[in-house]
C-alpha cells in the first residue's frame, strides 16, 4: 500500500529539480516563437490516424530515453505497440492531437486509453509483442507501478491511462503538452466522468510536465538499479521511471 511518507518525499525531491520544457523526452527547445502559429487542438478521430502514426514513430520512440538507450531498430520495431495503442486510443475517444492550422499538419498528440478494474482480457499482455527490446521496456513500466492498486488508492473503477505524448520537434516551446494533458483531463472528467488518471513518466521532462497539471508520484524505480547493464546508459538526469497519478 501506498504510504503518506514514502508519497511525500517523492514528490519533495521532484519539486528540487527545475525544467521548462514541454516536450515530454526531450531537453527544452532554444527555438524562440515571435508570432506564434495558430493551432487547433482537437479529440483524435480515425482521420488522424495516418499522421499520427507517423508523428509518434519519428518524435517519440526516437527521443525517447528508454528507446534510445535499448536501441530500437526504427522504424519498424515499435510499429506493432504503436498500432495497438492507437487504435485503443481512437475507440476510447479520450486522446488530442494539436493542428497547425495554416499547414493542416498533426503536430502534437497525446494517446489515452480508459483502463477499467474489470477488464477482462489485457490488450497490453507483455508476453504478446515479438520485440524483445519492447517487452524489456514494458517490464520496467510494469515494476514502476510495484505493488500498488490505483483503482483502491482513487477508489474507482475506470482510470484514464496516459500512454505517449508526442511533440512536433519544429513546435516546442508552445506547451503543447501541458495543453494536451489538460485537455485529456477536462474530456475525462466532462465526458466519461473519470475520477482518476495516471501515466508512467520515464523522463525528467515528461515527469515534469505531468507535475504542473497537478500529478503527484505514487512510486519510482531507478533505472540502473532495475538493470546495471542494459540501462548503465542512463544514469544522468533521465535516471528514473515515475508513476504519476492524479485524482480528478
Amino acid at each position: 500500500m501506498h504510504t503518506s511518507r514514502v508519497f511525500q518525499r517523492l514528490n519533495e525531491r521532484s519539486d528540487s529539480v527545475s525544467s521548462t520544457s514541454s516536450c515530454p523526452s526531450t531537453p527544452p527547445s532554444s527555438k524562440l516563437w515571435f508570432e506564434p502559429p495558430n493551432i487547433d487542438i482537437c479529440v483524435m478521430t480515425i482521420e488522424h490516424r495516418e499522421q499520427v502514426f507517423e508523428l509518434v514513430l519519428n518524435t517519440f520512440f526516437r527521443d525517447e530515453p528508454l528507446n534510445k538507450c535499448l536501441a530500437f531498430d526504427l522504424p519498424t520495431e515499435p510499429i506493432e505497440f504503436a498500432e495497438l495503442v492507437i487504435s485503443i486510443a481512437i475507440e476510447d475517444r479520450c486522446s488530442f492531437v494539436t493542428i497547425d492550422v495554416q499547414t493542416q499538419k498533426i503536430i502534437g498528440v497525446i494517446l489515452n486509453i480508459i483502463k477499467s478494474r474489470s477488464q477482462n482480457i489485457d490488450k497490453f499482455r507483455i508476453e504478446n509483442f515479438r520485440s524483445e527490446k519492447l517487452r524489456f521496456i514494458l517490464n520496467v513500466l510494469q515494476h514502476a507501478h510495484g505493488t500498488l492498486d490505483l483503482f483502491k488508492e482513487m477508489n474507482t473503477d475506470r482510470l484514464l491511462h496516459i500512454v505517449i505524448i508526442a511533440i512536433d520537434a519544429n513546435y516546442r516551446g508552445l506547451r503543447l503538452t501541458e495543453k494536451l494533458i489538460h485537455a485529456s483531463l477536462e474530456r475525462a472528467t466532462t465526458e466519461f466522468h473519470l475520477q482518476g488518471a495516471f501515466s508512467e513518466a520515464t523522463s525528467l521532462y515528461s515527469a515534469k510536465a505531468f507535475r504542473k497539471q497537478g500529478f503527484q508520484i505514487y512510486n519510482e524505480i531507478i533505472y540502473t538499479k532495475y538493470d546495471a547493464v542494459r540501462l548503465a546508459n542512463l544514469a544522468g538526469e533521465h535516471d528514473r521511471c515515475q508513476l504519476l497519478a492524479k485524482q480528478l
